[in-house]
């Protein structure tokens, strides 16, 4: 699986994986964003499996990832002032990339049953809602293009890419923060792919008070997914150093809350996608997660339930995680 390019008007590259068409002439395209540090071949197992269910899985590499341009440091926030400028540029990026990649391929847009559908994992949630948020922004091209979406994947958001309020028992970011920067890398490597031990009834009763939820010890039964990649892959292809410069992004918008959450509400909320969205959920991720997906519940969100799954359940449960994706149709 080789990454390409695609040359923007605005002057931006973007790299992205692509499965390509399925032999069907008419299918629905789904456009994956991901998160921190893992870049876009983290659905690498996922991309073979696309189009035996006839869609067209593109997997977008986000900015200063893979081969798409890189935000200038430069045009970072500083921690003490309003992101929101960063937020809308960054899904508009995304908004751009869609419409001249649907251009490009000639996607079949019109038809019943085609049509697109934005799907994000983890940190990504932020850049997808970012993008929903600001159609109204856009171009009147992209505006028009954007009418084919069909639907929105929430694959494991957590808080901070929603803006919503964390527990104090939070393990993440806080105590994330008091490490040394060059440990934080690969501490994440190993925390983020981890699989976790609740106890099935702090699982239903979904609440913050119930013992049980684990938000820091990994489990000792299940190695992490990490450890399920070759080192070849694991340093060439599905994560990279980079992403320490997106690290202090992702800790920027914890001082952010309400820009991002007010993305969010307007994604879901004002654009009339809430019908159409569902929050993918695994019951061995960490418990800020498993949080985060009761919070959208109560906003009225649809869940799917991966179970034995972790974070990373698109690399360790493929054909489960893509079924997971295919109710939002």
């Amino acid at each position: 699986m080789e990454e390409t390019t695609l040359n923007l008007p605005s002057g931006l590259v973007f790299g992205y994986y692509d499965s390509g068409a399925p032999q069907e002439p008419v299918y629905k395209t789904f456009f994956a964003i991901h998160g921190l540090i893992f870049n876009s071949y983290v659905w690498k197992k996922m991309v073979p499996l696309a189009s035996s269910q006839n869609i067209r899985l593109v997997c977008i590499n986000r900015r200063g990832y893979g081969k798409t341009t890189p935000l200038p440091k430069d045009q970072y926030p500083a921690p003490d002032k309003d992101c929101a400028g960063v937020v809308v540029s960054i899904g508009l990026d995304i908004l751009e990339f869609i419409h001249a990649f649907s251009q490009k391929e000639q996607l079949p847009l019109t038809y019943e049953h085609t049509g697109f559908i934005l799907l994000s994992w983890s940190l990504g949630n932020m850049t997808s809602l970012s993008a929903v948020a600001n159609i109204v922004n856009a171009s009147e091209e992209i505006k028009a293009t954007m009418t084919h979406l069909k639907g929105l994947i929430i694959h494991e958001a957590p808080q901070v890419a929603l803006g919503l309020l964390s527990p104090k028992t939070a393990f993440y970011p806080d105590v994330l923060q008091i490490l040394p920067p060059a440990e934080r890398h690969s501490f994440l490597l190993l925390w983020l792919s981890a699989y976790f031990d609740h106890d099935s009834e702090a699982l239903k009763a979904k609440s913050v008070s119930t013992p049980g939820l684990v938000y820091a010890s990994p489990s000792p039964l299940t190695a992490p997914s990490i450890y399920n990649i070759s080192y070849q892959e694991e340093r060439s292809r599905i994560f990279q150093e980079s992403g320490g410069v997106d690290m202090d992004f992702a800790f920027i918008l914890f001082t952010n809350r309400e820009t991002i959450n007010e993305n969010y509400k307007k994604a879901l909320f004002g654009s009339g996608l809430k019908e159409k969205a569902i929050f993918v959920i695994s019951d061995r991720t960490p418990a800020q997660l498993l949080i985060t997906s009761w919070q959208a519940e109560e906003n009225g969100m649809k869940m799917v339930h991966l179970k034995g799954a972790n974070h990373f359940a698109q690399w360790d449960f493929p054909e489960e995680t893509l079924q997971a994706y295919l109710t939002v149709m």
